[in-house]
């Protein structure tokens, strides 16, 4: 029996998610979550009858004590003060202290090129350092693995008729997204050759079933580049599928490269501009950002997840507008 801390596993979504999966295994995994005690525990976390350990993320000691007996620590935060990369690299030193030997820093989205050119992401950076410092200080009792997912495929059920259970607690800014089937409307960049470009869509519930199917893996055979993915397709092939399952045309803008990348660089307000880095990064479809390799698919094949035309049928079908 391992027991496996979620580090900001209050969240409605990628937390509960993870906690779900790892409820999963109740013979070999025990849950807890790290959560902050300013913090009000959820419902749906006190249904799920899971360990809640409240912490100052401030305090390296106070970490160390709530990580007490802890085997692996999945950290979900998200940080908007300025702080991100000092609060997890505290996490990861009290961790190291608590005797942890597995860690994963708060990645969950788009491969690991992406952090080099995306603002927001770029905290990123020092903690993957600071997790490799401490492998290779330590490579026979720690090791640590960067979760990664592309984009998430639940931007596709904004709007759907059960759209509880096609979000399943995912509550990003789907205004910017690219597509929007509820409107049956679209906005799609384009490569700088002007042509559609690929990219990896991950459902929520199959991020936390690959995460709790990594834990279980053996020591040493964690990765730090811990990919997944859910479907790699077309931008253009979401559109056909929305109108195969809608039975009516999608409206589509096509935007040119180069438009993007203006609009990017004479955006000032910080979390639009973010947007736009994420639009050019899906233009440039390289792996590594918006492509990803299917390393924990590999990993952990008992882990079949769910496909973009399966998800938009279930939710988008004439069965979903019936319920």
């Amino acid at each position: 029996m391992i027991t496996v801390a979620v580090a900001g596993g209050t969240s409605p979504g990628l937390g509960r998610s993870i906690l779900e999966a790892l409820k999963e295994h109740p013979n070999e995994i025990k849950p807890v979550v790290l959560s902050r005690h300013a913090s009000t525990t959820p419902q749906w976390l006190i249904d799920l009858d899971i360990e809640v350990r409240k912490v100052d993320y401030g305090s390296e000691d106070a970490l160390v004590e709530a990580l007490q007996g802890v085997n692996t620590v999945l950290c979900t935060l998200l940080v908007r003060d300025g702080t991100w990369d000092s609060t997890q690299i505290r996490l990861l030193n009290a961790s190291l202290r608590a005797g942890v030997s597995r860690f994963a820093p708060a990645e969950w989205g788009p491969g690991p090129l992406a952090a080099h050119r995306i603002s927001m992401l770029a905290p990123q950076l020092s903690v993957r350092e600071a997790c490799g410092s401490v492998q290779q200080q330590h490579p026979s009792t720690f090791e640590f693995a960067c979760f990664r997912l592309g984009a998430f495929m639940n931007y596709l059920g904004h709007g759907a008729p059960d759209e509880q259970d096609a979000l399943h607690g995912f509550n990003d800014n789907w205004e910017n997204c690219w597509w929007h089937v509820k409107e049956m409307k679209a906005e799609i960049p384009l490569t700088k050759e002007g042509k559609v470009p690929k990219c990896t869509l991950t459902e929520i519930r199959d991020v936390g079933r690959f995460a709790a199917a990594a834990c279980l893996l053996p020591f040493g055979s964690w990765k730090e580049d811990f990919s997944m993915v859910g479907e790699t397709v077309d931008m253009d092939e979401v559109v056909r599928i929305a109108e195969e399952v809608r039975g009516r045309k999608m409206d589509v803008v096509y935007r040119e490269f180069k438009t993007v990348v203006k609009e990017k660089e004479e955006e000032g307000h910080f979390y639009r501009k973010f947007w736009y880095e994420l639009e050019e990064m899906m233009a440039r479809e390289e792996v590594g950002e918006s492509v990803l390799e299917p390393v924990l698919n590999q990993l952990c094949p008992d882990v079949r997840p769910i496909g973009v035309k399966e998800y938009v049928r279930k939710y988008w079908g004439s069965d979903a507008a019936n319920k």
